[in-house]
């Protein structure tokens, strides 16, 4: 019986006593709402995407964070305490989809009561592509000239391609090559540039895999040219003094090496010699023929590597007086 009485009092005039309760929690809520304190948090918005589809579109870097505690709460928190991102790994298909920002606690702030965040904007319109990769060569580009008399004979590129992913749309629209300026002003000798490939990737929806700059070696070296030297005079080296050569014959050679060098190089008398040590009499002889060169040029030909000598009894001068007389020993 004393149970029946209860259950009718409670159920009496119930309605009223529903809207009282709801107006009771309003109540409550709308006082601790008012004892509560809203603080504004910049943080980055991230992309989830450990699957086959990549945004094909920028996403927001910042987004804000709406924060409503207590003023003890609100005072100790700080940028770190939170974390948005967007989580596409939910969707398995490309397409243009509504992506709700979704915000982590760290593991400090997982304790503070109450606490509210509410992220601007809360929906982000994203479009979805398959994810691919391209092969991308590497090209220098060359600008200034280097010293003069010098000239670029090869480079090598490490590596000399690199390879890219993204979107679908975008990466089949990127070029096939990237280009990378080498300064050749004033260079002398071979040098090697490494360049950041970051920075050359325009397009921040694209990823770099694998090494993330390249080395450029680029070889100088002096310019090389050939000259020809004509009517030559032959030196007679070691010929016995009392031997004399009867006709000179001139020789012509030709010379490779460093232009810088072989321009100004002029032969001496010594440059090209026989040697004639091995001449004890009168008569003619077949010798062979060398050419001594500064260090840095090279003989390329000779217009004849033997040369046939004639020679004679040289001249003996006999004092006369006051004078030289000259007359021959035959």
């Amino acid at each position: 019986m004393t149970k029946i009485l209860l259950i009718e009092k409670i159920t009496h005039n119930w309605q009223i006593k529903i809207v009282c309760l709801v107006i009771s929690v309003l109540l409550y809520f709308a006082y601790h709402g008012n004892l509560m304190e809203t603080r504004h948090i910049v943080v980055p918005l991230t992309v989830v995407s450990n699957r086959n589809l990549v945004p094909a579109q920028k996403t927001p870097k910042n987004i804000r964070l709406t924060v409503k505690a207590s003023k003890e709460i609100v005072d100790t928190l700080q940028e770190g305490d939170f974390s948005a991102y967007l989580d596409i790994d939910q969707y398995l298909e490309a397409g243009s989809f509504s992506i709700p920002v979704q915000i982590n606690l760290s593991k400090r702030a997982q304790h503070f009561e109450p606490l509210q965040v509410d992220p601007k904007p809360k929906i982000v319109p994203l479009l979805l592509e398959e994810r691919v990769s391209k092969e991308i060569l590497i090209k220098p580009i060359f600008t200034g000239d280097v010293e003069d008399g010098y000239e670029v004979t090869g480079y090598t590129c490490q590596p000399s391609e690199i390879n890219i992913s993204g979107p679908k749309s975008v990466v089949d629209n990127t070029s096939s090559y990237i280009s990378i300026a080498l300064s050749l002003k004033d260079k002398n000798k071979p040098f090697t540039q490494t360049t950041q490939i970051g920075p050359l990737i325009l397009n921040e929806l694209l990823s770099i895999n694998g090494l993330s700059s390249v080395s450029m070696n680029v070889n100088i070296l002096p310019k090389q040219m050939t000259k020809t030297f004509s009517a030559v005079d032959v030196y007679f080296a070691s010929l016995n003094p009392y031997f004399q050569v009867k006709q000179l014959t001139p020789l012509s050679i030709i010379v490779s090496g460093a232009e810088n060098i072989l321009k100004n190089y002029k032969p001496s008398q010594y440059t090209v010699q026989t040697d004639c040590s091995s001449i004890d009499t009168e008569g003619d002889f077949t010798l062979p023929i060398t050419v001594h060169l500064p260090d840095g040029l090279t003989l390329v030909s000779l217009s004849s590597d033997y040369i046939t000598v004639s020679v004679e009894p040289a001249p003996v001068i006999f004092p006369s007086g006051n004078s030289l007389k000259k007359f021959n020993t035959d």
